[in-house]
């Protein structure tokens, strides 16, 4: 991998001049993408949605939400199945008792509209997040779109929000989930991220930098403890590799305590202490811990299973972070507020998105260049 220079991370104008399509800057209007989304909802046509709870939803997302449908299954859990669904084809089972939610940065990929044109002539009720005039949202043009052409000129990773959340007032319009003032919060949240890891932020306490520095020389293992926290993981190993340049993993806690353990337990067995630096440069792993799905203070507690669920998630964590420790192998940890599980969820992959984007411009990567494979519609 390419070598890391943490000196750039000091330096708020080698950041920007290497940050030439200006993505932390865009990642910083996360919390406004939210924002003007609250703000249009009439123009999206939001409240067309309400009415009895859909049996099934069915998520069909382009490659710039990533783990959107995982997030909204999390959400949903205990009201109605989330699909991710990637067939070019709807299954034959799905009609008017059903929705689709779709949702695309640019709105030209062939296989979303023509899931939007089955599921019209089917009767499902449908959601769309797509710039008005592209071919996905012409498909939809009877049906609730979310136009997100205004962000034509917008990196499409820092477009995540944007397209998220119409798909999360689709279902809180379904009857799903309840989420009063969470998405204003989730907002603020995300400001408050951006604002702690502004360019001008110290490297040494700016936390998505200090994240970023910390991975450099490593291979990141991101474990989320609990389902929430498990598709935040996931979200942010994807972005370390995609952005920053590193070989990365998630991993889910509980589930994956013992696969994790195992390749700490290995890698630290080949890190002879008394080993040439200079020769010797494989990487070690590197633990970083994402939060927990804890009831937060303003929310009822959890019945006993999900409480049971939530202490072993817990217990795993603290579990390999003691054998981190034990092994001599670093460990972080991605901290996130005392808040509903989405805003949470929203501070985590904020601070991940940052932190890819430093790891890129530290190893003198544009984080915003076509990576091999992204493919134009």
């Amino acid at each position: 991998m390419p070598s890391f220079t943490p000196d750039v991370l000091d330096d708020p104008d080698a950041l920007q001049l290497a940050d030439r399509a200006g993505l932390l800057r865009a990642l910083a209007s996360s919390g406004a993408h939210v924002r003007r989304a609250l703000s249009t909802a009439d123009d999206f046509g939001i409240s067309r949605l309400a009415g009895e709870a859909p049996r099934s939803v069915l998520v069909a997302a382009d490659a710039q939400a990533p783990y959107l449908s995982n997030l909204l299954s999390v959400l949903c859990s205990g009201n109605a199945p989330v699909i991710d669904w990637r067939e070019p084809v709807l299954p034959k089972w799905v009609g008017s008792a059903d929705a689709l939610i779709v949702v695309s940065a640019d709105g030209r990929h062939p296989r979303l509209a023509e899931l939007v044109d089955q599921a019209a002539r089917r009767g499902l009720a449908i959601s769309v997040a797509a710039p008005a005039a592209s071919p996905v949202g012409a498909a939809a043009a009877r049906h609730p779109v979310a136009d997100v052409g205004h962000l034509a000129s917008v990196s499409t990773r820092a477009m995540w929000w944007a397209l998220a959340t119409p798909a999360l007032q689709a279902i809180q319009a379904f009857g799903l989930v309840d989420l009063p003032g969470v998405l204003e919060a989730l907002a603020d949240g995300l400001d408050e991220v951006a604002e702690a890891n502004r360019p001008d932020s110290s490297a040494f306490t700016g936390p998505a930098k200090v994240l970023a520095t910390d991975l450099a020389e490593a291979v990141p293992v991101i474990a989320g403890a609990g389902p929430g926290a498990t598709v935040a993981a996931r979200r942010v190993a994807a972005a370390i590799q995609l952005v920053g340049g590193s070989t990365a993993m998630a991993a889910s806690l509980p589930d994956d305590v013992a696969r994790v353990g195992a390749l700490l337990e290995f890698a630290a067995a080949d890190n002879d202490f008394f080993a040439d630096r200079v020769t010797n440069t494989a990487a070690l792993p590197r633990l970083v811990l994402i939060g927990d799905d804890d009831p937060y203070s303003g929310a009822p507690e959890p019945a006993a299973p999900e409480a049971l669920g939530g202490d072993a998630a817990r217990r795993a964590g603290r579990a390999l972070a003691d054998l981190a420790a034990q092994r001599g192998i670093g460990a972080s940890r991605i901290e996130v507020p005392d808040a509903h599980l989405l805003v949470r969820f929203a501070a985590a992959t904020a601070v991940g998105d940052f932190a890819a984007c430093y790891l890129a411009l530290g190893r003198g990567i544009d984080p915003s260049a076509p990576r091999l494979g992204e493919l134009p519609h």
